[in-house]
């Protein structure tokens, strides 16, 4: 990358020398594990959920430029079906303004996204992007902030954002900020099956509000069975108490996980919101084994390992 060369403190805490042009990729995540607890009176929800990060990234370059402002330009990458956010609603130029005023910079910044996880597809990948942007811009604007500023400035643009930072596998409370990391003692593999129809996370959770609360259900034997490393156990226990409001607003994702179970997935699950169901395997080759059978059934499939950081440094 052309640019001048600056001193800046890495991701890890080292002072190093960066090109003012960076490169990142940060990962998806799916939830292993959601439970909503209640509406918040700022009307964000309380939850207890088990974050864990998955092999699909975007794609971003990070620059400096002379004009003020966040500039992002985001492609879709492989056939990605959705419209890019208008800049004004993209939680990247948020993430950039947040953090230009926490730390006092104005300096422009251009953002050029190759995007590969879906849009509102409740993998988390645009709070991944303002994550990746997070770390960056505190680094090539030498904020000099550490991980419990980073997690404030986090949380004001999105409640998953604060897990993204780090990434791997996490148990969330709170809004989803308190994190606690968790052992997985084994990586795991997964068949995504995503679908061309977002699902909107405010109209999810308007609608968990309305079907009232399930059983209650806790994330403890979850824990235990990611940190015995038995895949078998975790695929017994996936839940997600948005999965029945996601069923509700698009009634075709109980039959989708049900083709999931069908072609021999050991546990399938909706992420988040929603409206991706994604299935656990035995290994890589029951994975592809999966897709090929349920590929016709949703817009795309994607098989991926586990992933032990969301924000991935590449040049």
């Amino acid at each position: 990358m052309a640019g001048a060369n600056i001193q800046r403190r890495g991701f890890g805490g080292r002072v190093q020398t960066v090109a003012t042009g960076i490169r990142v990729r940060t990962h998806a995540k799916i939830n292993l594990f959601l439970r909503v607890l209640a509406r918040r009176p700022d009307g964000y929800h309380e939850i207890e959920t088990i974050f864990h990060g998955v092999g699909l990234g975007d794609d971003l370059e990070i620059r400096a430029q002379g004009s003020a402002g966040c500039e992002v330009h985001m492609e879709l990458a492989d056939g990605l079906p959705g419209l890019p956010p208008r800049d004004e609603e993209n939680v990247i130029t948020l993430a950039a303004e947040r953090l230009g005023e926490w730390v006092g910079n104005r300096t422009g910044v251009s953002v050029r996204v190759v995007k590969r996880v879906p849009l509102a597809a409740g993998l988390g990948g645009g709070s991944g992007n303002a994550a990746g942007v997070l770390l960056t811009l505190n680094e090539m604007w030498a904020g000099g902030l550490g991980r419990a500023e980073l997690l404030e400035v986090a949380l004001q643009v999105g409640s998953d954002v604060p897990y993204c930072l780090s990434g791997g596998t996490a148990l969330a409370t709170a809004r989803g900020e308190k994190l606690t990391p968790l052992p997985a003692l084994c990586d795991m593999w997964f068949v995504l099956g995503i679908s061309d129809e977002p699902l909107l996370t405010k109209d999810v959770y308007a609608a968990w509000d309305d079907l009232g609360p399930p059983d209650e259900v806790r994330s403890s034997p979850m824990a235990l069975a990611l940190g015995a490393g038995d895949v078998a156990e975790v695929a017994s226990l996936l839940h997600n108490d948005l999965e029945r409001a996601a069923f509700l607003l698009a009634p075709g994702l109980a039959d989708k996980k049900g083709r999931l179970l069908d072609a021999g997935a050991l546990g399938a699950c909706v992420s988040g919101s929603g409206p991706t169901v994604f299935g656990i395997a035995r290994d890589e080759p029951h994975a592809r084994a999966v897709a090929e059978k349920v590929d016709r059934d949703f817009a795309r499939t994607s098989v991926v390992p586990s992933q032990p950081v969301c924000v991935q440094r590449l040049g």
